[in-house]
């Protein structure tokens, strides 16, 4: 912008001797001419790029005109700072999209089989897996007491069928997380589900096998000489109240 300035104020003291465009010879107002069209041209007034002499404009509004193109090409500059300003603050919005597109949860539902007692009743199974949705069907009357069975879709990271074993869970969905642990990044695992869904019956075999691989990374070379230490604590939350299972439950 100081440029833009500098330049213009240094053409008008130059064509016009003083500030005067009057008294500019044929030479000087030939040479006037040539760097005139020039700045017009650079602001986009090009069709205003005329030989001075040879029009019947008013020298004395030259320096209105000259005044104009030098806003012309401030706003000019302006505008192509604010797009490199926009191009870039646009770049670091997507790079921070990227960045937050990461998933940081993963659920993952698990379809536990009938037991027995429903079996017994000759219960139906109303919910089925197809890749990362489950389908719950439910039995519903109308109000003619017709009956109906309307479809729930819901959709996650993954879904388990009742063929799905312990250990497929602990390789598929526990194990990929245990050398984020040691990228000094917190991890969670955790089941959640009412009554009878069969948390306990998935949880209970994981921790064993996530502390097997914890002290087989822990012997690694790359992490044995960081010092690493491993703590272990587990406790059970039941009716408002917090138990330690490492000591008598207290």
């Amino acid at each position: 912008m100081q440029q833009s300035n500098a330049a213009a104020t240094a053409f008008y003291d130059h064509a016009g001797g003083g500030g005067s465009f009057n008294n500019a010879g044929p030479a000087g107002g030939d040479a006037g001419d040539a760097v005139m069209a020039r700045w017009l041209q650079s602001a986009g007034l090009q069709h205003l790029a005329f030989p001075l002499t040879s029009t019947g404009i008013d020298q004395r509004l030259l320096p209105n005109l000259l005044m104009q193109v030098n806003v012309l090409l401030i706003a000019k500059e302006q505008s192509n700072t604010d797009a490199s300003a926009s191009s870039f603050i646009a770049n670091e919005k997507e790079i921070s999209t990227r960045e937050n597109n990461v998933a940081k949860i993963k659920v993952v539902v698990r379809k536990r089989p009938l037991n027995k007692k429903e079996i017994s009743r000759k219960e139906d199974d109303i919910v089925t897996v197809d890749e990362n949705a489950l389908t719950v069907h439910e039995p519903k009357l109308k109000v003619d007491l017709t009956a109906y069975v309307e479809k729930h879709e819901f959709c996650f990271d993954a879904v388990l069928d009742e063929h799905v074993t312990n250990d497929e869970v602990y390789r598929g969905i526990v194990e990929p997380i245990i050398p984020i642990i040691f990228q000094r990044t917190k991890a969670t695992c955790f089941a959640y589900g009412q009554t009878g869904s069969g948390k306990t019956f998935t949880m209970q075999p994981l921790p064993l096998r996530a502390a097997q691989d914890l002290i087989r990374f822990l012997h690694q070379p790359v992490y044995h000489s960081q010092r690493f230490k491993l703590w272990l604590s587990y406790f059970a939350i039941y009716g408002g109240k917090l138990f330690d299972l490492l000591s008598d439950r207290k």
